[in-house]
């Protein structure tokens, strides 16, 4: 996998073209991380970049924190629409050459701009880049690391064959400007689930349209960090319905992006292995050929991808778990399979 070595550093990036960066920050209800989101960004060893703040109808004192950094960053206020929506009023504003996301509960290594500068410079193919990231809880306190395995190049043969690549989170993702205006503007349909309504999930509507139009990137190392806490942690992770849809959601992204750059394939949401897995849990089980199948189909997709052996294993039992024991599913998905796994051996030691 190719990794991003950079070799210009701080010193001499001053005789580069310093392309200006915009840095969209979406909000709801975060006023307790936001401050420490925007400091972030502020602080950044690169600093010709603009900040935009978008507010999506808040309730909290996010307007109050904001209007304290008036003066260095550009505030929008708006009514409650979901993620999508943020996401396209600040596409909107964006003047940069380069967008970066930033969810307001995540924040910045000090040097994230200076590295993705550095990367799209020495590669001018790449249209989006993820990179590594640190897990901390919300005192800060360092949980573990994400973003081990991303892909790079041309992935739209996973997209079409497997429905997925590795790809870096909200607050690890960076754009050309350029491209976003090619998938512009981001989806904000809603859908119906169990009698609730929902936006579609904007950040996935991005990583599975972007790669039709070029060449993806990452930097192999963490820049961000992102933060786990009560309100994100797994959110909607064991509403079965809920789960189903976005990935018919995702394979419709899919499936339109392919159209509309003159792709004749197409992706069947029935070879995307975790569909299959959610299926199962609700049907409450499947035939013994059903879970084989899902135990291959895991397998072939984690060589595909170049994931590491953990991973592959983790998603492995995951999937093997939720195919085979659906009620027991749903807590892994609920409490992650380490966090399944510890409270079965503590029943078990009782």
């Amino acid at each position: 996998m190719l990794q991003v070595k950079p070799s210009i550093n701080s010193s001499s990036i001053c005789s580069l073209s310093q392309p200006l960066i915009s840095v969209i920050i979406t909000n709801y209800n975060y006023g307790r991380f936001l401050a420490q989101a925007i400091e972030s960004v502020l602080n950044q060893t690169y600093q010709n970049f603009e900040l935009i703040v978008v507010d999506d109808g808040s309730t909290d004192d996010s307007p109050e924190i904001i209007k304290r950094y008036e003066n260095q960053l550009t505030a929008i206020f708006q009514k409650n629409a979901g993620q999508g929506a943020a996401f396209n009023t600040g596409i909107a504003k964006a003047k940069g050459e380069i967008v970066c996301f930033l969810d307001a509960d995540d924040y910045f290594c000090k040097d994230k701009l200076e590295k993705v500068v550095i990367a799209f410079f020495e590669h001018p193919e790449w249209v989006q880049i993820s990179h590594s990231w640190i897990s901390v809880n919300q005192n800060d306190q360092v949980i573990g690391k994400g973003g081990k395995t991303l892909n790079t190049g041309d992935v739209r043969h996973l997209l079409l064959q497997k429905g997925r690549y590795a790809m870096g989170i909200t607050s690890a993702l960076a754009y050309r400007r350029t491209v976003l205006q090619q998938v512009f503007p981001v989806s904000t349909k809603l859908f119906e689930v169990d009698g609730k309504l929902y936006t579609e999930s904007a950040d996935t509507y991005l990583t599975t349209t972007v790669p039709f139009y070029g060449q993806i990137g990452c930097i192999k190392e963490p820049l961000m960090f992102y933060r786990m806490h009560g309100n994100n942690v797994r959110a909607h992770c064991d509403q079965i319905p809920y789960l189903i849809r976005e990935h018919e959601n995702m394979t419709a992204f899919i499936n339109q992006a392919a159209q509309q750059v003159g792709l004749k394939e197409s992706f069947n949401v029935e070879q995307d292995v975790d569909y299959r897995s959610l299926k199962a849990i609700q049907q409450n089980g499947v035939s013994l050929v059903e879970v084989v199948k899902i135990i291959k189909m895991s397998i072939e997709e984690s060589i595909v991808i170049g994931r590491s052996p953990k991973d592959a294993l983790e998603r492995l039992l995951r999937r093997s778990i939720c195919a085979t024991f659906p009620s027991q599913g749903k807590v892994v998905l609920r409490l992650g399979l380490r966090g399944y796994l510890r409270s079965r051996w503590s029943e078990f030691k009782k």
